[in-house]
């Protein structure tokens, strides 16, 4: 469904600044060759009043998470980030045994596990029935739903009220945003705080990562625009802060307006920084599209030049973000031979419509390759460290943020 207005400001005043062009669901693998292979148009819309940034075209969020391969805890650094975060939470809001912590989009129960270590309670929300399976086989209590309002009242009614609610890495993903966030203050005690972290948009254009661009991500977020769609509301961000993950992202405080607290001189920091950079201008948009076009021709010609030298070249890790760009570079299995993945939901499929296989890392071991691209960029470190016998055996690793400069 095309999306004909802001998602922000109800704007109908929008501007395409970007095509990625038909691109499939970022992490609907494909099970078999026969399957066949779903395109949407992949494009980002700009709008003046707001300066919302957001998809024009909305994928039924059925498709994309009712049974979901996307698994947080594979990654040691996503674990160990929600454990700082978790200490940090029960230091500045004095939780306890007797509090509760909601988290929407709760995937496998990673953010969670360290408050139920810590003897606080906790309580999952997620669509994914896989998911929600996985977290409470582990211990995690999850509920299986798209969080609204009607959820959080049955929330309320059977756990009582919450003392904070997270949603890590989810705001960007719904449609529906304005059920979700009344849905949290339907279940907050009174001066319970909202705790939003996203991927954020200044970090996408500032560094390039425009692989983080992909159907799921239905909005693009600045501290300027959110905080625009919070006071529409009567919500307000009382602090930002700048988190690592997903290659760049921050973390909202997010209270009723007229609850109890003050406004961190960050949230300003963020927006005068935001308008320095002219995330303010449907120009800086367009430069960024034809930034990508050029990423795109190098990356090509960098492949190309890799596979004249070398004979086999393998990728590893299949994150989202590698449908993307793999998709967008058209970069197919006569480039990538296959694919090793950490995660063993996306061992023997393929990603779609460029047909690359994807393995688990014995494969590794049948036949050593010459070459590793690191389609996970955001982790090459600790892959590359986790895979140093195979650099000691000659394999050379490159992320593919290398392949995007002229030369390699």
């Amino acid at each position: 469904m095309y999306k004909k207005e802001c998602r922000s400001c109800s704007s109908d005043n929008l501007n395409k600044v970007m095509s990625l062009g038909m691109s499939p669901l970022a992490n609907n693998l494909l099970s078999s060759v026969n399957d066949n292979d779903e395109l949407y148009p992949l494009e980002l819309m700009y709008c003046e009043k707001c300066t919302n940034v957001q998809l024009s075209y909305v994928v039924p969020p059925e498709k994309m998470f009712d049974d979901y391969l996307y698994v947080s805890s594979t990654a040691k650094s996503f674990r160990d980030h929600f454990g700082k975060a978790a200490k940090l939470y029960r230091e500045n809001f004095n939780l306890n045994h007797n509090s509760l912590v909601v988290d929407i989009g709760s995937n496998d129960g990673v953010a969670l596990k360290p408050f139920k270590d810590m003897g606080i309670g906790v309580l999952g929300v997620d669509p994914a029935s896989n998911l929600v399976e996985l977290a409470n086989n582990n211990g995690i209590k999850t509920v299986k739903g798209y969080f609204d309002i009607n959820l959080s009242n049955k929330i309320k009614d059977e756990f009582g009220l919450a003392d904070i609610v997270t949603a890590s890495n989810v705001f960007a993903h719904s449609d529906k945003l304005k059920e979700i966030v009344d849905g949290a203050f339907n279940i907050l005690k009174r001066n319970g705080c909202f705790i939003v972290e996203v991927q954020y948009l200044f970090d996408t254009l500032n560094d390039m990562t425009f692989d983080n661009i992909y159907h799921e991500h239905v909005n693009f977020w600045s501290v300027t625009s959110i905080g625009y769609f919070f006071d529409r509301l009567d919500y307000a961000i009382a602090k930002v802060e700048h988190i690592d993950t997903h290659g760049g992202s921050i973390r909202l405080y997010v209270y009723r307006r007229h609850d109890e607290f003050e406004v961190d001189k960050s949230v300003y920091n963020f927006i005068k920084r935001e308008k320095e950079f002219k995330l303010n201008q449907t120009k800086t948009y367009l430069d960024f599209s034809d930034r990508v076009q050029t990423i795109k021709n190098n990356v090509r010609d960098n492949f190309k030049k890799l596979k004249q030298k070398y004979k086999t070249i393998v990728g590893y890790g299949s994150p989202a973000k590698a449908t993307t760009s793999l998709n967008y570079f058209e970069i197919n299995n006569e480039y990538i031979d296959y694919i090793v993945e950490d995660n063993s939901l996306k061992h023997n499929k393929l990603i779609p419509n460029v047909r690359i296989p994807i393995f688990s890392k014995d494969k590794l071991n049948e036949s050593i390759p010459d070459v590793i691209i690191v389609m996970a960029w955001n982790f090459f470190e600790e892959i590359k460290k986790n895979n140093s016998h195979l650099i000691e055996k000659g394999v050379k690793f490159y992320s593919i943020k290398d392949l995007e400069k002229e030369e390699i």
